[in-house]
């Protein structure tokens, strides 16, 4: 278990280390949560949206709030568009 939790802080998807240890991702992800290691790409709680949308608010980019609350830019897009926020345009640079 050791191994598992340290290839998946290092990066490597409860998908892949399913595939490397022979068994499924769903028990990959319930020893992880047993040994206390926080998931990532969880969906976000209403608070988390909340905060993206005060963040964003504020003048912050989608990267910047992303790396502030630990989701992918496209996550805090996708629920700002949700919440019917205007996305700011990007002036050219690449999202």
């Amino acid at each position: 278990m050791i191994e598992v939790a340290a290839r998946y802080e290092g990066g490597a998807t409860v998908y892949e280390l399913a595939a490397e240890f022979g068994c499924h991702r769903t028990t990959v992800a319930a020893r992880l949560k047993k040994a206390g290691i926080a998931m990532r790409c969880q969906s976000p709680t209403s608070e988390a949206i909340d905060s993206m949308v005060r963040l964003y608010a504020s003048g912050l980019s989608l990267l910047e709030v992303s790396k502030q609350l630990g989701f992918c830019a496209n996550t805090v897009r996708n629920c700002l568009l949700r919440r019917r926020i205007e996305v700011r345009k990007t002036h050219g640079r690449e999202r």
